[in-house]
């Protein structure tokens, strides 16, 4: 039980965390301030895109691996601390 509950959360916590990677990168496409090249823009089309299949595959498995479980929380992270790098306007 304690095993299914573990793999539960850590599944929803993925699933959270690629939501985050998909809307940071998609808020940086359509951001005036952020002045991107066409194909840096396809390319963060790309992983919103990826992000959001891959947190959309976690829920309809409901498990995920530690690897991937890792990569997604450290994705976030970064897409987090980008995001408070331009509200904050530090360069």
């Amino acid at each position: 039980m304690d095993q299914t509950l573990y793999m539960t959360v850590q599944a929803a916590v993925a699933a959270v965390c690629w939501l985050i990677v998909a809307g940071g990168a998609g808020l940086a496409v359509f951001a005036r301030c952020i002045h991107d090249t066409t194909m840096e823009r396809l390319g963060l089309s790309a992983v919103s895109l990826a992000a959001t299949g891959a947190a959309f595959r976690i829920v309809a498995d409901g498990w995920i691996t530690d690897g991937s479980a890792a990569l997604s929380l450290a994705m976030a992270g970064y897409v987090i601390a980008v995001a408070y790098k331009h509200v904050r306007g530090v360069r």
